[in-house]
């Protein structure tokens, strides 16, 4: 099979890739009508999604449809530590778009018709799928909630969280244990966008971004399935 090194960019700051993605959105977005973008929450993209916001309400980004790629099994839109009230409250504007149905919520319960329901609001949304799919790299090479292991064909499906997942989860859920279980895109539904970005930042994401390079293309590393899409930075 055909691989692509993805495109590397270094930056000196995590601030520094803010513009950068806020670009790659508005580009996406002007390209063609209500484009679907899928975001990915957690404290990598905190400072975009400030920005984000601010740039919605400005109205300076074309108009898309916003998606995301897991949720917790249990979490409603106004659990705190949910993946979508984590948007509503760094990205109060994710709020607004779900008002005027340009946001699609992933499901926080484990019920397979509602995860295929899910998955045919965004194929009704975008028939030809997500324009652009952003992504955060887990410590352990996860990409979404797709633990080391997790079949590359798997599309939405629900996923018993890695110990080294939950505790990174710790603080969000404090002083509640965070949950065992989450819906989340698997690597066949990620790797259907048409270009993803992929952001790691520190020290702590080294060697999960030198297997997803460098290493074997295997479930071991999710991320190293990115290497099989031809679009990726």
């Amino acid at each position: 099979m055909t691989t692509t090194p993805p495109q590397v960019q270094v930056v000196d700051h995590p601030d520094h890739a803010v513009p950068l993605l806020l670009e790659a959105v508005g580009a996406v977005a002007s390209e063609q009508p209500r484009p679907l973008i899928g975001f990915a929450t957690g404290s990598t993209f905190a400072p975009f999604f400030g920005a984000l916001d601010a740039a919605l309400r400005d109205g300076t980004l074309p108009t898309f449809v916003a998606t995301h790629l897991d949720e917790y099994v249990g979490c409603t839109p106004e659990t705190p530590g949910g993946m979508v009230h984590e948007l509503f409250s760094v990205c109060p504007e994710f709020r607004r778009l779900k008002e005027r149905g340009a946001f699609i919520p992933v499901p926080g319960v484990e019920d397979g018709s509602a995860i295929r329901r899910h998955e045919s609001r965004l194929a009704e949304a975008a028939p030809e799928g997500i324009a652009l799919q952003l992504l955060g790299l887990g410590r352990n090479g996860h990409i979404a909630f797709n633990e080391p292991g997790t079949p590359f064909e798997l599309g939405f499906h629900t996923v018993e969280l890695a110990e080294s997942t939950r505790d990174d989860a710790r603080a969000r859920f404090s002083p509640l244990d965070p949950p065992r279980r989450a819906v989340t895109a698997g690597p066949a539904s990620i790797l259907d966008a048409r270009q993803i970005i992929l952001c790691a930042f520190g020290a702590t994401k080294a060697d999960a971004v030198r297997a997803m390079l460098h290493g074997s293309i295997t479930p071991a590393c999710p991320a190293s399935v990115l290497r099989r899409h031809s679009d990726v930075r």
